[in-house]
């Protein structure tokens, strides 16, 4: 698939599979740090368990709301909820993933 074909592609995914596509790439290319969760009881489980005031605290000095669809860690270790993902929140821009997509077609080959 050519790069062009991947961009177009990309611009009408839903919000779930640019959060898949999104947490791909950051696996595949090294940037663990960028993934993107479901905003739930399983993703508090996973990163705070039994830490409340740490909880407390990504929340807090976060930009996080409750009701949000989504939520990743921004670079200081708080929280960052999404409400709609959009291909402008993913962790590269279109251009640059679609190129890095073409070279490396059989790891996203799924996705599309």
């Amino acid at each position: 698939m050519k790069a062009k074909e991947i961009i177009e592609a990309i611009e009408n995914m839903s919000g779930n599979e640019l959060v898949n596509l999104n947490n791909l790439y950051c696996q595949e290319f090294g940037y663990d740090d960028n993934e993107i969760f479901d905003n739930d009881e399983e993703f508090f489980n996973m990163f705070f368990e039994g830490k409340p005031m740490e909880v407390a605290r990504a929340t807090f000095y976060g930009d996080y709301n409750f009701s949000h669809d989504f939520v990743k860690f921004n670079g200081y270790g708080n929280l960052e909820s999404i409400q709609y993902m959009s291909t402008d929140m993913l962790v590269d821009s279109i251009e640059v993933m679609a190129q890095s997509i073409e070279e490396n077609f059989e790891a996203f080959e799924y996705l599309f």
